[in-house]
């Protein structure tokens, strides 16, 4: 049985991570580790509680994607605009979750974070 508790903790962190890179924060370094905890803590939470751990925080990534409050944003921004953002960062994340996780090392090597598009971009 998946433990929901995992799914929210995760989703919870990465929806502040795309508020915090819209505000202009750089999360790569914090983000790229948290992606690599969540992985680990998948592998755990399957062993013990059951499997499909990392399927169901990349599915309620997905759907946080499409979920925006508009608080966190800079004064004069187009909430629209900020919304587009909040997505495909999220987008993003979710992608990174469902790639082998050979592919995300190999990509990363010699560049930090990633390759999630920063919403300040």
């Amino acid at each position: 049985m998946i433990e929901e508790s995992f799914v929210r903790l995760y989703a919870h962190d990465f929806v502040q991570f795309a508020g915090r890179s819209e505000l202009g924060q750089d999360v790569d370094e914090a983000l790229t580790r948290r992606v690599r905890e969540a992985r680990s803590h998948a592998v755990l939470m399957d062993r013990h509680k059951g499997s499909d751990h990392l399927a169901a925080l990349i599915e309620r990534v997905r759907d946080e994607a499409g979920r925006f409050v508009g608080r966190p944003m800079l004064k004069d921004t187009d909430p629209a605009a900020a919304a587009g953002r909040h997505k495909r960062f999220l987008v993003d994340i979710a992608d990174v979750l469902s790639e082998p996780e050979g592919v995300v090392a190999h990509r990363a090597e010699g560049k930090p974070g990633l390759q999630i598009r920063r919403l300040d971009a």
